[in-house]
């Protein structure tokens, strides 16, 4: 693998011996390329576990605008509520009183007695609301220094979940890895239609486009490293650069020399 990586990043047109690659051998290489885009957020959340700023304020947002409810009040430790409600932020819920749960996020459910989070409809832990300062508290409130307290004992209770590190790198991992064969996929195709002059299988140039795209994936990661996302644009250039410069090396093999 680690050949194919610098040939693909060094020697783009010579990326033209891999089409006969087994399936195997290019699903692997598809599977691990992107977790080098997954590097820099793994190194962020060891160096600082807490919340990140972006997720805290999509919090508060959801919270301030979707979880003011009245006759939803806290007192001694116990919660006690007329209707309940929802507030959704990320791939996040937070819900007031028993509900029918949302199985496709992770679930902060405001109970009888303690703050409780699920995966799947599957508790995972909980929480008195002694332990997290949140003793009384009236959901109805506008008060900003209560509507404080619910984001901060949301936070730390938050932070004491190890499972959301592994679901968000997971998360990010499936993420990278769609828009690595969406790439892969575009470059192909664009090759099918344009390119017509080099006759060779769909499923020879998907794989050749599998391994040309390598640099999309090492452009992003500097992007990532730098704060540079904006700049995506770079690394997409990059790929079609790489596949132009694969296929017109092409012109000195001969038609039919690949099945």
């Amino acid at each position: 693998m680690f050949k194919r990586i610098i040939t693909s990043l060094s020697r783009p047109s010579q990326t033209v011996f891999f089409m006969k690659d087994s399936w195997k051998r290019v699903i692997v290489y598809i599977l691990l390329l992107p977790f080098l885009l997954i590097i820099p957020m793994i190194i962020s959340h060891f160096a600082d576990p807490s919340m990140s700023l972006a997720r805290y304020d999509l919090m508060t947002k959801a919270i301030e605008e979707d979880l003011r409810v009245d006759g939803a009040i806290i007192t001694d430790g116990v919660l006690t509520y007329t209707t309940p409600a929802k507030a959704t932020f990320d791939y996040f819920s937070i819900y007031v009183g028993s509900q029918q749960l949302d199985n496709t996020t992770i679930a902060f459910v405001f109970e009888q007695n303690d703050l409780v989070i699920y995966l799947s409809n599957i508790e995972f832990d909980r929480v008195s609301y002694a332990n997290i300062n949140l003793s009384n508290h009236d959901f109805s409130s506008t008060n900003t220094e209560d509507l404080k307290s619910i984001e901060i004992a949301l936070k730390v209770f938050f932070e004491q979940q190890p499972a959301i590190v592994w679901t968000d790198t997971f998360s990010n991992y499936l993420f990278r890895l769609m828009d690595y064969l969406f790439i892969v996929l575009v470059m192909s195709l664009m090759m099918l239609l344009f390119v017509t002059r080099i006759q060779f299988p769909f499923k020879a140039r998907f794989k050749l486009s599998v391994y040309l795209t390598t640099i999309w994936v090492f452009s992003e990661f500097i992007l990532i490293l730098f704060h540079l996302q904006q700049l995506e644009f770079i690394s997409v250039l990059l790929a079609y650069i790489y596949h132009v410069m694969a296929y017109r090396s092409m012109k000195i093999i001969k038609r039919g020399a690949i099945q």
